[in-house]
């Protein structure tokens, strides 16, 4: 029996419901999730996730039904996840982020018959999608806070002790609900980011989720209930992958992390021996680690108070980590190893791992992982991990994959001798400028942000004669840059200052040196704000929304060109 073998038949006897049984049942006493100072069991976390089943049951909860969440990182997220799961309900994280109209789309589109909203904010954020006919029929709030008077919403707490009442005269139902579900049925949905349109809900199985928990398991075997940080949304492929369902095939302690601003001093505590970040993290971490080896520190030791001595798998992914940014970390001890995958492909088809990697290459496919380059230069993929398909507003799956099986990414690359992938661009970012050219933005992209006074930067040129940019500041490194030398004033005094303007002058000037001419930039314009995932510019897991940007800053756009 070859790898891919082993993978495909541990994962089909898996469920998250049986493993979640497994811990409590193999390790009662052991922590699974720390928020604080307050540490859930797993044992105490089954017996949560029991409870808020029997809940929603009684809220009519049923097979096949959608069932949204809308709140931070919390050990409620957890137990109601797990909980609609044991119900074989499809449970499915929005990202907090949404706007109210966003919120109405996902709410129709789902068809989604029970909401659990976080608090009075989210309850506020949801009355446009709550207003008219309406497939929901209750909303759960957690938070203890007076109630809209309306029918449909319940409390938290009401909810659980009603699923109390029900798990403590009838235990055995949770067994029975246990042992009903089929590996190959949903375990839950996400909606994609929808940098280019509508988001779409992607739904998963848990052979999905737990065939990529194992593979993961056996290329880079972690110590028995090691340590892990969630600071990701809920909602993002990579965070439901580690922080629940590697968790649980791991039994691993995960350590809710909802505040990001607190994640190093988090790091720092926790020293995980593996972390994934996306590429603006490891920026924001290089930049801190920078700072101190600036002022003579040794590497160890600055490693080591950033919690980052243990790490045996640090693993970036979502967008490509510009090489800047990565060969400094590695020159620093930490060798980032970057891996690719989609919401589509349960989080990483592809992945370099210690002792079998390549910098600059997304790495390898998982085992049983099957990945091939089409003639325009698309990547296909093939697997276990290939997700179930798109749900439809009537609550039907439709398939994505052609007739053998193979997935269209949207995503160009290519592969190498040694089977390393490469990942070049968007398929749908190339850029064609007026003379015919294609230029893969990306790329120039992360050579821009490679420096700390870039937070975010796009490239335009579509139907033009050449290359422009839009570049917006790190809303922190730009004002520690600008303090270092003496420049006072506003975000917005500061993108429009000489010095800044002439360190910019330089990097396009240094950038461009590295690029083949229609790839250069010819001019580009500073913006005065920043973007974010709340001005609109961001999606929640900080990629760039490609069609906002143009619309909002067409007049910016315009003036390049005059």
């Amino acid at each position: 029996m070859n790898l891919a073998e082993e993978c495909a038949a541990e994962a089909a006897a898996l469920t998250v419901p049986g493993l979640l049984r497994r811990n409590a049942e193999d390790y009662p006493d052991s922590p699974a999730l720390t928020a604080g100072t307050r540490t859930l069991t797993w044992s105490a976390l089954r017996t949560g996730a029991a409870e808020i089943a029997r809940g929603l049951e009684s809220l009519g909860l049923a097979a096949g039904e959608r069932m949204l969440i809308m709140m931070t990182s919390r050990f409620e997220h957890w137990l109601a996840d797990l909980g609609a799961t044991h119900l074989r309900a499809i449970p499915c994280t929005a990202y907090h982020t949404l706007s109210p109209e966003q919120i109405a789309y996902v709410a129709r589109h789902s068809g989604a018959t029970v909401v659990v909203l976080e608090g009075a904010d989210e309850v506020g954020r949801w009355q446009q999608a709550l207003a008219g006919p309406s497939s929901i029929r209750h909303i759960v709030v957690v938070d203890d806070v007076r109630l809209p008077e309306d029918e449909r919403f319940v409390s938290w707490a009401d909810v659980r002790a009603e699923g109390a009442r029900r798990h403590a005269a009838e235990p055995e139902v949770l067994e029975k609900l246990t042992e009903a579900i089929d590996p190959h049925e949903p375990v839950g949905m996400m909606y994609t980011s929808g940098t280019t349109g509508d988001p779409k809900a992607v739904v998963l199985s848990h052979y999905n989720v737990l065939y990529e928990a194992v593979a993961l398991a056996k290329l880079v075997p972690m110590p028995p209930h090691a340590p892990a940080i969630a600071y990701l949304p809920l909602a993002h492929i990579a965070e439901r992958e580690l922080a629940i369902y590697r968790a649980l095939h791991q039994a691993a302690h995960v350590h809710i992390c909802a505040d990001t601003s607190e994640l190093v001093s988090t790091l720092a505590t926790v020293r995980p021996p593996s972390f994934f970040g996306v590429p603006r993290v490891w920026e924001k971490l290089a930049n801190g680690l920078g700072a101190f080896l600036a002022t003579g520190a040794d590497k160890d030791t600055v490693l080591a108070q950033l919690g980052l001595d243990r790490l045996t798998w640090p693993g970036s992914g979502s967008a490509p980590l510009p090489g800047p940014v990565r060969e400094f970390l590695g020159d620093a001890g930490l060798e980032v190893l970057e891996v690719w995958g989609m919401s589509e492909t349960t989080g990483c088809a592809t992945a370099n791992i210690p002792g079998r990697s390549k910098p600059g290459t997304v790495g390898v496919p998982l085992p049983g992982v099957e990945v091939r380059i089409a003639e325009d230069g698309e990547i296909f993929v093939r697997g276990p991990i290939v997700f179930l398909g798109y749900l439809r507003p009537d609550g039907g799956i439709d398939r994505a994959t052609d007739d053998e099986g193979w997935l269209a990414t949207g995503d160009i690359g290519t592969i190498d001798e040694d089977g390393f992938l490469t990942i070049t661009d968007r398929k749908k970012e190339l850029i064609i400028t007026s003379s015919g050219k294609n230029v893969a933005p990306t790329k120039i992209e992360g050579l821009l942000r490679a420096h700390p006074l870039v937070g975010h930067a796009v490239v335009i040129g579509e139907g033009k004669p050449h290359l422009t940019a839009l570049i917006a500041l790190d809303e922190e490194a730009a004002p520690a840059w600008a303090s270092a030398r003496d420049i006072s004033g506003s975000f917005a005094d500061l993108a429009g200052h000489p010095a800044v303007r002439a360190e910019l002058d330089e990097l396009t000037g240094q950038v461009n040196g590295q690029l083949a001419r229609a790839e250069q930039i010819k001019a580009y314009v500073v913006l005065p704000q920043p973007w974010t995932a709340e001005s609109g510019e961001l999606t929640p897991t900080l990629k760039i929304r490609r069609r906002v940007v143009h619309d909002r800053y067409a007049g910016d756009i315009s003036s390049l060109y005059a």
